[in-house]
């Protein structure tokens, strides 16, 4: 039985009446690509892709999907993204519309440098835009989230994490696994007291795997010195998924770059194709995992598997 046709998925459809989503990160990579396949979702009339220079052309054909220039990082930055939800959404208590979906991709991983050449700036900075950003957009959001009224479903809000998080990660990546961390634990918190609040909103939590993304691109370009494995990322560059496969979920591909669209099936899995406490893998000290065999049926169609 595929996701579409679990009683999670008619569940996730059952309130059809128009509904937003919110993807950071979302000019390029992994976020442009949640981004649209979020918009293909039957009762979601527009997703607003959130980036500090997006434009116009960077979501050109993709009519659902609507640019909004704006910095998460800072407060100026997510009361405009909190103002142009409440103008889409109507007021917190008045609403016509519900914001079912709240995804954070954006991200940096910058300085990739050795931890004693790492400023207390650099530190703060990541952790700004990995952790404090999201979390304080999480929590503005909340209200626009809940369930309009006794028909509707929670609104879920995903973390687009990284397996950095978790472990030391390699040379180089100090700032990006400490602030990392911190947001697979804020990930945790928010889960915990928006089920204590009722469960109105809940929040789940993925490591997509290496992924062709500009962020790939500037660790290729780290010097040796400051990241000794930096060949390995190099290596992983030299095959990606042929244009053509680009539509279909498959196994992510061992030994180099899995695309950001293969990611976005698995996203889709998650928001609309299972239960609260599945997104939420409450019974999992972890998150979810793209790469874990266990999980491939769930969300990757038989044939696709038979071929891999």
């Amino acid at each position: 039985m595929t996701f579409r046709s679990s009683p999670a998925f008619a569940v996730a459809m059952a309130d059809t009446r128009p509904a937003l989503a919110v993807v950071t990160g979302g000019k390029s990579g992994i976020g442009r690509a949640l981004a649209i396949k979020i918009a293909s979702f039957p009762f979601i009339d527009q997703v607003l892709a959130v980036s500090r220079y997006i434009k116009q052309e960077d979501v050109e054909g993709c009519a659902k999907v609507t640019p909004l220039a704006a910095d998460v990082s800072t407060e100026q930055g997510r009361t405009a993204i909190a103002t142009e939800v409440e103008r889409i959404c109507g007021p917190r208590h008045q609403r016509t519309k519900q914001l079912r979906f709240l995804v954070h991709s954006a991200g940096i991983i910058e300085p990739v440098t050795p931890v004693l050449d790492v400023l207390p700036q650099d530190l703060r900075q990541a952790m700004n835009v990995n952790c404090e950003a999201p979390f304080f957009l999480t929590t503005a959001l909340y209200d626009y989230m809940t369930p309009l009224d006794a028909r509707g479903v929670a609104g879920r809000v995903l973390h687009v994490s990284t397996g950095a998080a978790h472990g030391a990660p390699p040379v180089g990546w100090s700032v990006y696994g400490i602030t990392k961390a911190a947001f697979f634990q804020s990930f945790r918190v928010l889960e915990r007291e928006y089920r204590e609040l009722g469960g109105s909103v809940v929040v789940g939590s993925f490591k997509p795997g290496v992924v062709d993304t500009t962020m790939q691109g500037t660790i290729r370009s780290a010097p040796k010195e400051s990241m000794p494995t930096v060949d390995v990322f190099k290596g992983m560059k030299e095959r990606v998924a042929l244009p053509s496969e680009l539509h279909k979920a498959r196994p992510p591909p061992r030994g180099t770059l899995d695309t950001p669209e293969n990611v976005a099936h698995f996203a889709e899995f998650l928001l609309v194709g299972c239960d609260d406490e599945t997104f939420a893998n409450r019974d999992n000290p972890s998150e979810w995992d793209i790469r874990l065999p266990e999980n491939f049926p769930l969300w990757i169609p038989e044939e696709n598997l038979q071929k891999h």
